[in-house]
């Protein structure tokens, strides 16, 4: 038999046991870990900063994909930021994204969390839904998916609290159940401590652990443990350092290390501090804060918004008019695109996104004025066609109204009609353009849900892409109307030589009214001429001018001499008869829209042309200062009637909108 250990002997090592076994296995428990990286493929640090246990490379238990850009992705979400308890994803709205793709958000570390919403698309079922106003968000993403003249049924919100409010987690069963066919975006909730709850749109919240049923945190670390977590249960828990501790809490991770100077130590220092220096602190304090208080309120009242009745209902996006200060530099000069009776407009990057936009800010001593700034955020807002510009969303600030609509690179059709004559548009340009005006006009009198009165088309309210296709703007004098009613007798308004003459007697704006505008429009693009020209004693219109060389049988000698010989015949006859066609006295003989753009497309043939009642229309001004009168002189059933306008109708016939 072996000799007994002495006791001494054996209480010494069983004391170096406790000493040194602990500090084994710890060291033995970090070697297992793998090694985790926290650089992309390429090498470098992912622009999102990423500590453990979030990671690139198998040793990290939250492991994260890489896009060649350098952003961390889960599948193919974009991660935004990871916080001690939550990842923040974005789902960009996508109309054809399988709904399968929904799993890529349950990982074995992470799942949805329950204050999340989930916008879906073709569902067997329906759920109940926690996001308010769940109309005005389907709207909001309905154009996205759906034809801008049909109504989205299809489109369906999950929400986890409308039934559980207290789940932690989005029921992963409960998705499924529903049968749906696509996956379109998210809305992430929060509850802020004044009981308000605001919304983030196409953003997601994922709530995140390392799996193991015992913490393997920091000594000064806090441990929340979570228990029955999703995909197969199981328990799971995070770390948090305590206050004067920075790092990521982990055993397996770089821990809790002591900061510079703890608060403890801090609050010591400052007292010390105060006490030498207690007067003039408290002098700099107040200042301070007079100082910061003034900066406040200056800020706010620089930035204030004013949010009424009919914008919850009817209107796109707000923007925020920081975002819109930041996005034009201060509305620099330098930005501006063109300025008129509206106000001017500004090019601008929102800082967000870095989307290049058009802010159309309109002037206190504008004539458009509050009604016509909500008409058009109201119409151009819900509207969606392809030769339309698009509103994007508004802004407002005390009595400062801005407008912020996709940029048009190439700036406004007039400008190459007139100001820049070497840059001037081809035929074949110019023609498409003005098939694309007549489809966007066809769909506002036609297409829609209401029928839209434009009532101010012209080239300058025609606005190009970067592929020179046309766009018609400005909606700001719009009028809205039900289909099969009347529209109402209003002001008298648009720009002079684009007015109908029963417009002038009446002051009624109807579809025929808007053919009228846009057989001046064919003429002023096909002769290159605008469609009032001015003499010394009587102005002319270019419609009587093009009716003049028709009439004598020769119609293609008015066609614009920038163009030369290089256009096609067929076409440029076409165009000029069509808007002498348009440009009829009678109403009645006008054609709509839809037989304009049938002409145009050469699916009807163009009828003959009548030999009275195009050119017997007429304008005449009074020339003195001031230019005071106009006078309007129309054939009528029981001989000439004239009708004359004020000065004032004149101010509101604004040529320079």
């Amino acid at each position: 038999m072996c000799p007994m250990m002495p006791k001494t002997a054996l209480s010494t090592l069983l004391l170096l046991a406790s000493m040194v076994l602990p500090v084994l296995a710890a060291a033995a428990h970090k070697a297992v870990h793998l090694p985790c990286s926290q650089t992309c493929g390429t090498g470098v640090p992912a622009k999102q900063n990423l500590t453990y246990p979030f990671g690139f490379s198998p040793g990290c238990p939250i492991q994260l994909n890489c896009s060649e850009d350098g952003d961390a992705l889960i599948g193919e979400f974009l991660v935004q930021s990871a916080s001690p308890d939550t990842i923040t994803i974005t789902v960009e709205t996508k109309c054809d994204r399988p709904f399968r793709s929904i799993d890529q958000l349950y990982g074995r570390n992470y799942a949805p969390m329950g204050t999340n919403s989930v916008l879906l698309n073709n569902c067997a079922q329906t759920s109940a839904c926690d996001v308010p106003r769940t109309q005005v968000i389907q709207a909001q993403f309905q154009s996205r998916c759906e034809p801008s003249n049909k109504t989205n049924t299809s489109m369906s919100c999950y929400s986890e609290k409308a039934n559980h409010y207290n789940a932690m987690f989005l029921n992963r069963s409960g998705l499924f159940d529903l049968g749906c066919e696509y996956f379109l975006s998210s809305i992430s909730a929060e509850e802020l401590n004044d009981g308000s709850v605001p919304l983030r749109f196409q953003m997601l919240h994922l709530s995140w652990w390392v799996n193991g049923d015992e913490c393997e945190c920091s000594q000064d670390a806090d441990c929340v443990q979570l228990l029955g977590l999703p995909n197969g249960g199981g328990n799971g828990f995070r770390c948090k350092c305590r206050d004067g501790f920075l790092g990521d809490g982990l055993l397996a991770g770089t821990g809790c290390r002591r900061a510079k100077s703890s608060p403890k130590w801090e609050k010591e220092e400052t007292l010390k501090v105060l006490t030498i220096v207690l007067p003039l602190m408290v002098l700099v304090v107040v200042s301070m804060l007079i100082l910061s208080g003034v900066y406040v309120i200056t800020r706010k009242r620089k930035f204030a918004e004013v949010l009424e009745d009919w914008e919850r209902d009817y209107s796109p996006h707000r923007f925020k008019y920081k975002d819109l200060y930041v996005a034009t530099k201060g509305f620099r000069d330098q930005e501006l695109l063109g300025a008129g009776g509206f106000g001017r407009v500004y090019r601008g990057i929102l800082p967000t996104s870095n989307i290049e936009v058009a802010v159309k800010r309109v002037s206190h001593e504008s004539k458009q004025g509050m009604r016509e700034f909500v008409a058009e955020i109201i119409t151009i807002g819900r509207l969606r066609h392809r030769n339309l510009v698009s509103l994007l969303g508004y802004s407002r600030r005390k009595r400062e109204l801005l407008l912020v609509y996709d940029y048009m690179p190439n700036g406004s059709l007039d400008k190459y009609l007139y100001n820049q004559p070497k840059v001037t548009l081809n035929w074949m340009q110019r023609f498409r353009v003005i098939k694309g005006v007549a489809s966007g006009l066809l769909y506002l009198h036609e297409g829609w849900e209401q029928v839209v009165i434009h009532r101010d088309i012209k080239a300058s309210n025609i606005l190009l892409d970067a592929e020179l296709n046309g766009r018609l703007g400005d909606f700001g004098l719009a009028r809205l109307h039900d289909h099969g009613t009347d529209p109402q007798t209003t002001h008298v308004i648009g720009t002079l030589g684009y007015l109908a003459p029963e417009q002038m007697r009446t002051g009624k704006a109807t579809r025929s009214t808007d053919v009228f505008a846009f057989g001046a429009f064919l003429l002023e693009v096909a002769c290159g001429r605008r469609p009032i020209k001015h003499g010394d004693t009587e102005d002319v219109l270019l419609v009587d001018s093009v009716f003049s060389c028709w009439d004598s049988g020769d119609i293609l000698e008015v066609s614009d001499p920038n163009l030369g010989a290089e256009f096609v015949e067929g076409e440029m006859e076409l165009v000029l008869k069509l808007g002498l066609m348009c440009s009829h006295s009678n109403p009645l003989m006008r054609p709509s829209m839809r037989q304009v753009s049938q002409y145009l497309e050469g699916d009807l043939p163009m009828p003959e042309l009548p030999s009275t009642g195009i050119s017997s229309c007429r304008l005449t001004f009074a020339h003195r200062p001031g230019l005071d009168d106009l006078v309007v002189s129309c054939p009528s059933s029981t001989g000439e009637a004239s009708v004359r306008l004020s000065s004032v109708a004149e101010s509101i016939l604004s040529g320079g909108r």
